[in-house]
């Protein structure tokens, strides 16, 4: 099979799978990934933190990310400036942040932007991830295209749900180094 028809048809099964989770289920399985990556070194250790503010039925790090702000770290989101592109802005609380072409909240217009480059720890949201730190995003390559500027550690926010055992990968997606998921941090580079 071609690789973009593959592509096509694992985010479409990954799609209808993450539709089919329960809000219980979600907020269970953030509360249990948010515990285990506020225990790991790649947080302790990072002063600087892209998250992500989560949509539908994505993992919330939203717990996470406000443990990062209470102990001073810099933590930053995801903020769409073009059909192609994403910066890195800064938060300082997530109540009352606007929201996106996408619907998704976003970092006030005022808000400073990071360079990629400049962050310890990113977290990353897919539609899915295997094993071995493969990722599917959504299919408009904001992140591959980010992540692809990055030199911090990329740690992948998923469930047991979106493992798969292999996701079809092009030579411009960009691989996490470990996976977090309800039920364990897997090391995968």
């Amino acid at each position: 099979m071609d690789l973009i028809p593959a592509k096509q048809q694992v985010r479409r099964e990954l799609k209808r799978t993450a539709e089919r989770f329960s809000q219980r289920y979600v907020e269970a399985a953030s509360r249990a990934v948010c515990r285990s990556v506020l225990q790991s070194r790649e947080f302790l250790q990072a002063e600087t933190i892209f998250g992500y503010l989560a949509f539908q039925n994505e993992i919330s790090v939203d717990e996470l990310l406000q443990e990062a702000l209470r102990l001073g770290k810099t933590v930053a989101v995801p903020r769409i400036v073009s059909k192609t592109e994403m910066q890195a802005a800064t938060v300082n609380a997530l109540q009352e942040l606007p929201l996106d072409c996408y619907g998704i909240r976003t970092a006030p217009l005022q808000a400073t932007v990071i360079p990629p480059d400049a962050f310890d720890l990113i977290l990353v949201p897919g539609a899915g991830f295997s094993v071995t730190g493969c990722r599917m995003g959504r299919g408009a390559g904001y992140y591959d295209r980010f992540l692809a500027q990055t030199k911090g550690f990329r740690l992948g926010i998923t469930c047991e749900k979106l493992i798969k055992e292999d996701i079809p990968m092009a030579a411009h997606d960009c691989r996490v180094q470990a996976l977090v998921t309800e039920t364990r941090f897997i090391r995968c580079m």
